[in-house]
């Protein structure tokens, strides 16, 4: 049984300032919205494009008291360890718990996925 921990799940991705570049972020967007409905998911980026996380928190709803942030992110780097627990840290309020999911490249079935991709290419599957 599938149980909602979340109030609000924010999807960020990198950000280039390329617009092609969002595409394939903004298209996984748009199908989490088309299954889970546009008041249960938002997408921003931690840098180079629009909207930031701060634009997305700015906007939520004041009903939404519990947030995720899942990075769209092969693994933790720099800016996991840093820089996006500091803009968290400081969108943080009384009113507002936001908490940093581990990156989607650390999940198994992603894992799993980009090794179906590989063993394709070397015809393996």
């Amino acid at each position: 049984m599938l149980r909602k921990e979340y109030d609000h799940i924010i999807l960020l991705a990198h950000g280039s300032p390329d617009p092609l570049w969002k595409e394939p972020f903004e298209s996984l967007h748009q199908r989490v919205v088309e299954l889970y409905g546009e008041a249960n998911t938002s997408l921003a980026y931690m840098e180079l494009t629009t909207p930031s996380l701060e634009d997305v928190v700015e906007k939520l709803s004041d009903n939404v008291t519990s947030v995720a942030v899942l990075p769209l992110f092969l693994a933790v780097g720099r800016h996991l360890r840093a820089d996006v627990p500091a803009q968290i840290e400081a969108l943080q309020s009384e009113k507002l718990n936001i908490v940093l999911l581990p990156p989607v490249g650390e999940d198994n079935a992603v894992k799993k996925a980009m090794e179906s991709v590989i063993a394709g290419y070397l015809g393996k599957e």
